[in-house]
């Protein structure tokens, strides 16, 4: 996984088995970067300030943070579109 930034916009890109998923960067709970996270599996991007966890894949939350300081939100997924050796994403 890697941060990028596109059109002023925070993401995270993930590889997932050769297929390319871009969702928000920044986590819904508490700010958290999530490329500076770490996957729990090939599908499960953990953020690293309170736990939340996040299919790369939807952006769906998958498990809310572990201390009770507000809620995680579902973040927004952005399709990726691969053509040759570069990627384009629809924001």
């Amino acid at each position: 996984m890697i941060g990028i930034e596109v059109q002023g916009k925070k993401l995270v890109l993930f590889n997932v088995s050769g297929k390319f998923y871009a969702i928000d960067g920044i986590c819904s709970h508490a700010g958290g970067h999530l490329w500076e996270g770490r996957l729990i599996n090939e599908t499960t991007v953990k953020c690293p300030r309170h736990g939340s966890e996040y299919d790369v894949r939807t952006g769906k939350v998958l498990r809310g943070p572990w201390i009770p300081f507000g809620k995680a939100h579902d973040l927004r997924a952005y399709p990726v579109i691969e053509d040759g050796e570069e990627l384009f994403m629809d924001l």
